[in-house]
């Protein structure tokens, strides 16, 4: 299932650290998650969407004053939004009912009937089904709401946002939205080589597919589709066979080392082998790229989290290319620079 677009910013947004954010941030963050966005007419329109709709459940609070609006495109979009201050609320006569225990602090939060008429539905279902086994979040929807997308909508609402009510609970999960790879059979532990673009991507393909399968690594090469690879990460667990190294290389830009710790970071909470830079290939494009101006750097950048994935002793350049607003981009390393150096892709994966 894909979450939609309110869900995954409210995601995003529960796990920021600072209380405001800005608009430019929280449209990088819309367009990481709905790679759909980018170029999309539309696009503005359904971001003002989302945020009118975490706006109505409570999970931000926007500008009060014009001057806090940006005017200059249609539809208007906030300057910035910030994090609700909690706050203690009445409890409405609902939570009279003695809820099942795993529904309490959920019954705790809701406030409205519509609320409450959901948490009787999991109550029945609960108690009818003690055993559940996982499925995806649309055949729980269906079967719980009579209605496969509405569950999705539901993530950005109190109820979820609170932690009282989970997909956990509720045995369900959204599926993982797949990467397109192929497999190249050889020697060793099986590994995942994830490149950001369609062209890289296709000329590492060709060279492993050009190496001799006895002495070559047993590898799936994947893109990562832009920057989808934070989401589609979660679609390792349907390889066969099983990775159990993976790497990635993408562009030496903001969007790129963003993209990779996303993945990471999506990688460490499902249990998966980290995800590892694919070093050899980073360490060409410093050493033979050229930096070009990066024109989607803009706003405040936290370098130092994005260079943090990258080997310590590449921090400073990395960190000098950011700070400057340029980029590397990863086709610096074509299918030339592999035919002329195909160790490039063994080590990159760290297979001697």
């Amino acid at each position: 299932m894909t979450v939609a677009l309110p869900g995954l910013l409210a995601t995003w947004i529960a796990g920021q650290t600072q209380q405001r954010i800005e608009m430019s941030d929280l449209m990088r963050a819309a367009t990481t998650s709905c790679p759909s966005l980018v170029g999309d007419p539309a696009a503005r329109h359904k971001i003002a969407d989302a945020v009118q709709q975490l706006t109505d459940n409570g999970l931000i609070v926007v500008p009060k004053t014009a001057a806090g609006w940006d005017d200059r495109a249609r539809p208007t979009l906030p300057r910035w939004v910030r994090k609700p201050t909690a706050a203690t609320k009445p409890q409405p006569a609902g939570t009279e009912r003695v809820w099942p225990e795993a529904l309490a602090a959920a019954a705790a939060v809701a406030q409205r009937p519509d609320e409450f008429d959901i948490l009787d539905r999991v109550a029945n279902w609960l108690r009818e089904n003690p055993h559940p086994e996982r499925v995806p979040i649309e055949e729980r929807s269906l079967e719980l709401l009579d209605d496969e997308k509405m569950l999705g909508s539901l993530l950005p609402n109190r109820l979820f946002t609170s932690g009282a009510l989970t997909l956990d609970l509720l045995a369900c999960f959204p599926p993982p939205l797949l990467f397109p790879s192929q497999f190249v059979p050889g020697v060793g532990p099986v590994r995942l080589l994830v490149a950001e673009n369609n062209a890289t991507f296709q000329s590492l393909l060709t060279i492993a597919r050009s190496l001799d399968p006895a002495s070559r690594p047993a590898l799936h090469l994947g893109w990562g589709s832009g920057n989808q690879i934070p989401v589609g990460i979660a679609a390792v667990e349907l390889l066969q066979p099983q990775p159990h190294e993976l790497y990635y290389f993408g562009d030496l830009d903001v969007a790129g080392l963003r993209a990779a710790c996303g993945a990471a970071a999506t990688a460490a909470r499902l249990g998966l082998p980290p995800v590892r830079p694919a070093e050899s290939l980073y360490r060409r494009l410093l050493d033979h790229g050229t930096a070009r101006p990066d024109k989607s750097s803009r706003g405040s950048i936290d370098v130092s989290a994005l260079t943090a994935w990258l080997p310590e002793d590449m921090h400073e350049a990395v960190t000098d290319l950011l700070h400057q607003r340029a980029r590397i981009p990863q086709e610096t390393v074509g299918l030339n620079e592999l035919r002329a150096n195909p160790d490039l892709l063994k080590t990159a994966v760290r297979f001697t």
